[in-house]
């Protein structure tokens, strides 16, 4: 299993300040069309798959991180005013214990943005699951329940293997599924916007995607280019890791998780190929 390169490596540790409408339901086994919401996560031009490779092995391009960089500052729902519908301003939420229609808005939206990305690198879409779902859930239960989370620094690899094996993924010891971000809410309120939520949502997930691992986006921290150093969990949203399966897609989920003011958000991805090998018990996407 790891000469095919599926683990995730580093943690995005991104704590930024915490200060839904209905919308169609999901549907398994499908993608999620990018026109529903209004937020975009544009690929920068020179961020190449090719370039991404050499990066993500450790030797990435001045050319790359420039692109980097760009998306770093193009990619600005994390840092201004602007809301993806009307109404996020005035859904109050519990991150950590949403309803079943904030849980579907929000998975919609995380999803939305990785396959904007993937679909202008030419990459097929990730598709919603609801046995991916369920793992990510359960993976959320797990930190919550042992107080683990994003400030820990690490993932908590044995809840994640619990998870999966309950679900019917009986993966090596290790962690397979999990992409980690996470923000605090220092006002200690256990409340926020949805429009805020999903903002912290986008940072992560722009982090991710352009390497970058400085707490916010504020100019002074895009421009350092110390802050551009990992990029493997790009190269897992994107299913590009110099591996046999380069250019699989994912099934996909996602939870939230808190412990105190930290919150981490779990985007949870299942290849295709593992779907369909031996290390599939039982998991039905």
């Amino acid at each position: 299993m790891r000469d095919r390169r599926l683990i995730r490596f580093l943690l995005t540790v991104s704590f930024s300040i915490g200060l839904g409408l209905g919308l169609p339901a999901l549907v398994a086994g499908q993608p999620v069309a990018a026109a529903s919401t209004h937020v975009r996560m544009s690929i920068p031009k020179g961020y190449t798959i090719k370039r991404l490779k050499a990066a993500y092995a450790g030797h990435p391009s001045r050319r790359f991180v420039a692109a980097s960089k760009r998306g770093m500052r193009f990619n600005k729902f994390s840092s201004n005013r602007a809301v993806d519908l009307p109404s996020d301003n005035k859904i109050i939420l519990t991150p950590n214990r949403l309803t079943a229609k904030q849980q579907a808005e929000i998975t919609r939206f995380s999803l939305q943005l990785i396959n904007q990305a993937r679909r202008q690198l030419k990459l097929r879409p990730w598709i919603y699951s609801k046995g991916t779902q369920k793992l990510a859930a359960d993976i959320a239960k797990n930190y919550q329940r042992h107080g683990r989370g994003i400030e820990d620094g690490g993932h908590y690899v044995k809840g994640i293997n619990w998870a999966c094996r309950k679900h019917g993924l009986r993966l090596p010891s290790g962690n397979y599924v999990e992409d980690l971000a996470g923000f605090s809410n220092q006002s200690g309120s256990k409340t926020m916007t949805m429009t805020l939520l999903k903002k912290d949502i986008y940072f992560g997930l722009k982090q991710m995607l352009f390497g970058f691992r400085g707490p916010n986006d504020t100019p002074s921290g895009i421009n350092q280019r110390n802050n551009y150093y990992e990029w493997e969990h790009a190269g897992d949203l994107l299913n590009t890791q110099n591996a046999p399966h380069d250019g699989d897609y994912d099934y996909y989920g996602f939870s939230i998780s808190r412990v105190k003011s930290n919150y981490s958000l779990h985007y949870v991805g299942v290849p295709a190929h593992v779907v369909n090998s031996r290390y599939n018990r039982s998991f039905r996407p």
